[in-house]
């Protein structure tokens, strides 16, 4: 069955996703831009590192040819915001990613990219899914592709986002992580000398899934240690991205992991601070409660979203919008397209360093000294039942847990039990994969670990 989930159609190859599929959502969605009138602009194919999915990319750039749309097929592999970007910039009428992102790598996926250079809204993913009843997969034509190479067009843009003189003359050790994915590379070609380790194309992804949590970084973290130790005289920096590039994380010096909640805040302080900035934040409802401290700091106003960074173009697209941001590491940053892309953020972060002459680390330790600490973590429990354990949940909510009474409980995406000390637990069902994600932040690592596993005996 083909259904969009929180960003795309994502399936396991050979059993949901195949080329027949793959040509008939190209069909539906191509039926889509002949009804808003939007085929005569054209359309972007794109594709990650996954396993043929330049096949499938080729598939689907051959039904919008066949269907008389002019087609740009990228020349390569490439992040899933250089494909966004080159929609925007070239004013097409939509883009085509191939790419299951952070999912496992037996799994590929269709991300649709509307004109304005984002993740596609739900009512056009919507009306994708019905048109699927009435679409036929065609085979296809050649006629009408060019290939194409984003990379001229989307580093002259990225590069003009940092300070690129003054992260190249900063003492910095970068180490660049991008998990076997599409992003390898693009520091390099901005010019930027760093150490990339896997940066080769591998399907399998070293088995595991190209996802930037700390239970797929257990060699990076090492190598960043190391990186540390040969130049101690440098600010040493480990820099990942997901599959597709169009999330981060990053590792501190001394093999500490920076999570998406900890980026979003140094983000947030360095747009601030340094740059001087301002503007609307937006998050979503799974993020760190330390933004909400930041803003109110900073005379910010704070709106939070659903899940899904689609929540967050929307409000883009509405305001200039300083940073918005999601806890699976997508990041905004005013002066962009409204989506989120790990290259920028990174930058973004290394010229955190080159100005303030610290690590990530020491500048983090210093807004929590100031705001407070928070400690984050996640469960991710396989289960094709999450929806019904979250509304189960609903029903029969607990008073209290780990000792802590529950002080609020919010349902505007999933389920999220507030305590009286900032901390909180959200039960969620997810909306790209069989998961039923557990979301847990708390005062103390002590107190996180005891809040997670009280969540976690709730769910049979």
């Amino acid at each position: 069955m083909i259904k969009f989930g929180t960003d795309g159609w994502r399936a396991r190859l050979a059993a949901d996703f195949t080329f027949e599929n793959v040509r008939l959502v190209t069909q539906a969605l191509v039926d889509f831009l002949k009804a808003q009138g939007l085929d005569g602009k054209g359309i972007a194919v794109g594709y990650d590192n996954r396993f043929q999915s330049e096949d499938f990319a080729r598939t689907a750039a051959e039904v919008c040819s066949g269907a008389g749309l002019k087609t740009l097929l990228m020349a390569h592999s490439l992040p899933s915001p250089a494909l966004s970007y080159t929609v925007n910039h070239l004013d097409l009428g939509a883009g085509i990613m191939i790419t299951a992102s952070h999912n496992p790598p037996d799994w590929n996926g269709f991300k649709i990219k509307e004109n304005f250079g984002g993740s596609a809204f739900p009512e056009t993913t919507k009306a994708v899914e019905a048109n699927l009843a009435t679409a036929k997969a065609p085979t296809g034509s050649d006629r009408n592709i060019t290939l194409f190479d984003p990379d001229p067009d989307y580093l002259a843009k990225v590069g003009k986002l940092a300070d690129l003189a003054r992260i190249k003359a900063a003492p910095l050790n970068i180490v660049v992580d991008p998990m076997h994915g599409s992003g390898a590379g693009y520091f390099s070609k901005l010019g930027l000398e760093v150490t990339e380790i896997r940066g080769w194309r591998d399907p399998l992804f070293s088995g595991i899934n190209p996802e930037p949590l700390p239970v797929n970084l257990e060699e990076s973290f090492s190598l960043v240690r190391e990186a540390a130790l040969q130049h101690p005289d440098r600010l040493t920096v480990g820099i990942v991205l997901d599959g597709d590039a169009d999330r981060i994380a990053a590792i501190d010096a001394d093999g500490r992991f920076i999570n998406t909640h900890n980026i979003f805040c140094l983000l947030l302080y360095h747009l601030v601070r340094n740059r001087k900035l301002t503007g609307p934040v937006v998050k979503t409802f799974n993020l760190t409660g330390l933004i909400d401290k930041l803003c109110r700091s900073y005379g910010l106003p704070l709106t939070v979203t659903p899940i899904g960074f689609k929540y967050i173009a929307k409000m883009m697209l509405e305001r200039p919008i300083l940073i918005g941001g999601e806890e699976s590491g997508g990041m905004a940053l005013q002066g962009f397209i409204p989506e989120r892309d790990g290259t920028v953020a990174g930058l973004a972060l290394l010229e955190l360093m080159a100005t303030e002459k610290k690590t990530l680390g020491q500048i983090l330790d210093g807004l929590m000294a100031e705001h407070g600490y928070y400690y984050y973590d996640r469960i991710d429990r396989h289960t094709d039942q999450a929806q019904a354990l979250v509304g189960e949940l609903k029903k029969h909510p607990p008073q209290e847990l780990a000792g802590l009474r529950i002080s609020k409980v919010e349902d505007l995406d999933g389920l999220k039990f507030y305590f009286e000390d900032d901390s909180w637990v959200l039960f969620r069902a997810s909306g790209t994969e069989p998961l039923l994600r557990i979301y847990c932040e708390g005062r103390t690592p002590e107190k996180l670990k005891q809040i997670l596993g009280a969540a976690e005996s709730l769910v049979p």
